[in-house]
């Protein structure tokens, strides 16, 4: 759990005789991960091409992109691993690219939410696959929550116990948020489901539903997903602000008794990701992102100036 009540020392307690030595890098990261606060604000993916001009550099090696969306954002809610359980040696490069302190929260394979026809060997085959090669991650602190992903024509009455199965084939150890679409979940039955595993129902923003503002795990998990009008990902294009707004209130009301919140813009919501991350952190009181560091290169303060002597 993250503490917000005072900003720590990260020498405070050692020795009176070593408060000369700079702090060290686990000293560092502890301070940070005690320092960040409450919201953990970033974007569904971070490599686009539509992004190259208005975020990264034009010329930006896609290998590239992730450590320099990491100068600008401290989480990042994985996509692709919805499509495809990634590769340990994958996860090794996305730990080895992001700083101390960041957080990736990623999709669980569509193999086990979307294939009703999957057997339960299969499911537990596919989950133990993916939960192993998440392990870089989670042995340098970097884990951040799992999503159980439905579709809108996943219903109670005949999904219940698939839903349980899954609830309990990830380890209780592991932070579990459940998005659930269609309205037939709504009900004490399923808050208590959740409930009892500490998953959060996941506080979408999507045109055909909006899920009740239940606290069911020890976080918070949004995500601002809009419709699929939009196909052009470089610039914001409408102004959604107002359903922002609304989740705030949510955030400062009904989900008082948390401390941790996970929010993630979706491109589709405003048409840039990283722009709507921006502007969901200002809506928040958090300190804006400058967006223009992920297309700096190093030892350069600001775009278009030579680095800094």
């Amino acid at each position: 759990m993250l503490v917000r009540a005072s900003v720590p020392d990260p020498v405070a307690d050692r020795p009176s005789d070593d408060l000369l030595r700079p702090p060290d890098k686990e000293e560092m990261g502890r301070w940070l991960g005690e320092l960040v606060g409450r919201y953990w604000v970033g974007c569904s993916g971070w490599a686009y091409d539509d992004w190259v001009g208005p975020f990264y550099a034009p010329g930006t090696p896609p290998g590239d992109y992730l450590s320099r969306y990491a100068r600008v954002f401290r989480t990042v809610e994985v996509d692709s691993s919805f499509y495809r359980a990634p590769s340990p040696f994958l996860v090794r490069r996305w730990a080895e690219r992001t700083p101390d302190g960041f957080r990736f929260a990623l999709k669980v394979p569509r193999d086990v939410t979307h294939e009703v026809d999957a057997s339960a060997d299969a499911v537990r085959a596919t989950i133990d696959r993916f939960l192993t090669s998440l392990e870089p991650l989670h042995a340098q602190g970097k884990l951040g929550p799992l999503v159980l992903q439905f579709p809108g024509s996943f219903r109670a009455g005949t999904g219940r116990a698939r839903l349980e199965r899954l609830l309990d084939a990830i380890p209780p150890d592991r932070a579990l948020a459940v998005e659930l679409r269609h309205r037939s979940w709504w009900t004490e039955t399923t808050r208590a489901l959740l409930d009892q595993r500490k998953a959060a129902l996941v506080w979408s923003v999507v045109p055909e539903t909006r899920p009740p503002p239940w606290v069911t795990g020890e976080f918070l998990y949004a995500r601002f997903i809009g419709d699929r009008a939009l196909t052009k990902f470089d610039r914001i294009q409408r102004d959604s602000t107002p359903e922002i707004v609304t989740m705030k209130r949510l955030f400062e009301e009904e989900g008082r008794p948390v401390d941790t919140v996970f929010a993630f813009a979706n491109n589709h919501f405003m048409g840039f990701g990283p722009g709507t991350a921006a502007r969901v952190l200002e809506v928040l009181g958090e300190p804006t992102p400058d967006l223009s560091a992920a297309a700096r290169v190093a030892g350069q303060s600001r775009l278009g100036d030579g680095p800094d002597a």
